[in-house]
Formats: structure tokens, sequence, C-alpha cells
């Protein structure tokens, strides 16, 4: 199964009146380990890419800005994670600097912690999850069926490292899960992403 690309990541967003109560350091908008992501990075990156869309044409009606903040939360932490990682630097010659230079590296980092993930079988609970959407695991193709064990280890194994890099992300981007899946399987192995 090929790895979404960031920009079909499906990502749950918190409703922003909810996040009034939230404590976390000042200013921090995302925490891989030691580093600490500002606000001002994520929300400058946003604002680029706002004014790239209506520079092409868009309006501000057009524009999605919490898809938006969404999007830089989640380059900027698989990015971050993949250098914890000591990871191979990805080749970024190709995309424009800024955001788009970040995404490309996170996808690249996804797609080497996919390849490192190892398929397991599935548990009740996953089991239900995929009959509850309309699917008998057992009555799947062979493909199909590796897809989803595949997915399910990839997930953990993202799971170990967001634990194991104690990543958070300050609530009000409302990132707090990263999905594995297409759309059409939102929250079957999705990835938790803790809030700080």
């Amino acid at each position: 199964m090929t790895v979404r690309t960031l920009k079909l990541a499906g990502v749950a967003a918190v409703g922003l009146a909810a996040l009034t109560a939230c404590s976390n350091v000042q200013g921090a908008a995302l925490y891989v380990g030691d580093e600490r992501v500002s606000e001002a990075t994520i929300d400058g990156y946003v604002d680029d890419t706002v004014t790239s869309y209506v520079d092409q044409g868009a309006t501000l009606a057009d524009i999605d800005y919490a898809s938006s903040r969404e999007q830089a939360v989640l380059c900027l932490m698989f990015d971050a994670l993949g250098k914890s990682l000591d990871l191979p630097e990805p080749d970024t010659a190709q995309a424009a600097e800024g955001l788009e230079e970040r995404c490309m590296a996170a996808q690249t980092y996804l797609d080497t912690i996919a390849s490192e993930a190892e398929p397991r079988e599935l548990t009740e609970a996953e089991l239900a999850d995929v009959r509850a959407l309309g699917f008998e695991f057992e009555q799947l193709p062979a493909r199909n069926k590796a897809d989803l064990m595949f997915s399910a280890g990839f997930a953990d194994l993202l799971n170990e490292y967001i634990d194991e890099y104690d990543i958070r992300v300050n609530p009000r981007y409302g990132v707090d899960v990263f999905s594995v899946m297409p759309e059409e399987l939102d929250g079957l192995f999705d990835v938790e992403i803790p809030q700080r």
C-alpha cells in the first residue's frame, strides 16, 4: 500500500473554542523531543501558503485556514521526526523553498519509516472496525488483507516514535490524529498525536 501523501492526510480537527483552557509553553506550536517549533514559524508558513493561493487567483473565501495550519504542522512534525531518527537527508531540490521543501522532506521520511514497518495481524477490535466499514476481512482479496496488515504495523511504528520522541502539538492547531488510511477508511489505524 502506498503511504498517503501529507496533502491527503486525514486529520481530525479540534474546535478552537475548546482550546482556551489549554496549557502549553507560550509561543510553542510543536514539540519533538527537545526541539520546539514556534507558533510564529507555523503561522509564517501558513501566511506564505495563503499568499501563494491568492497570487494564483484564489479568493480569501476559497482558503481553508484550518487545513493549511494542519498541513504545516504535519509537515514540520514528520520532518523533525525524520531528523531525530537520523534518517538519510531527502533530496528536496525539486521543491520550492519553505513549506513545500519541508513537506517533501516529511513525505520522504514517512516513506522511509513505512519501509521499516512490519505487517501484523489485526486485533479483534480492528477486525470489528473493518466490519463496521462494510468489509469482512476473511473475504477480502489477499492484496487488501496485506495492505490492512501493513497499515496496522505502520500505525504501530508511528505511535511508538511519537511516544519515544515525546511529540506533542499545541491544541490550537487542531492536529490530534494522523490517518495512514485513505479518506474512505479514516478512523482505521489512526495515529494519535498528543496535545500539550
